[in-house]
């Protein structure tokens, strides 16, 4: 009996695991992922948000306060006292805000109040992100040449973002 016991071990030896396969793909893909991680780069962009109801917050001088409304067929830029609204021009064959008179009109206004960095941008549903983010670029600053060479100046980069209030006359 111990001859066919030693028999019946003898033919079921324990199988070798192949993982040659498994450690070529390896050899692959770990460089591949590497690689590209090094390339995606996030910019991060700080936003203010206005506060609610902050105590104690006293007004010493009286600041324009800034909203610029995106909608989809127009940018409105508003204090309280005036209203300027830059409807959408065809630039390069394709319909686009007027992001050059926003700037020009923003300018002045800076210029006035060189303290004053905060404005809100007030998005209507739907507003393709790409365009939000262009509006803020340009709010954000201007590119003006100087001595013969483009140089970068601050206008607002205190952004607040909100809800832009329903149209009248539409629901």
């Amino acid at each position: 009996m111990s001859r066919r016991r030693q028999r019946r071990q003898g033919r079921h030896e324990t199988p070798e695991i192949n993982i040659t396969a498994f450690m070529n793909l390896m050899v692959v893909l770990i460089p591949f992922l590497l690689l590209t991680a090094a390339f995606n780069q996030l910019t991060i962009l700080e936003l203010y948000l206005p506060q609610v109801g902050a105590p104690g917050v006293e007004e010493k001088t009286k600041l324009p306060e800034l909203e610029v409304i995106l909608r989809a067929d127009s940018l409105t830029l508003q204090d309280r006292k005036n209203r300027k609204t830059y409807h959408k021009q065809e630039v390069a064959l394709k319909e686009d805000y007027d992001y050059h008179r926003l700037q020009a009109s923003l300018q002045p206004i800076k210029r006035q109040y060189p303290q004053l960095s905060t404005i809100t941008v007030l998005a209507e549903p739907g507003i393709p992100y790409e365009r939000l983010i262009a509006v803020m670029d340009h709010i954000r600053a201007v590119n003006l040449t100087q001595d013969g060479q483009l140089s970068a100046f601050e206008l607002f980069p205190d952004i607040a973002l909100g809800d832009a209030p329903a149209q009248q006359g539409k629901r």
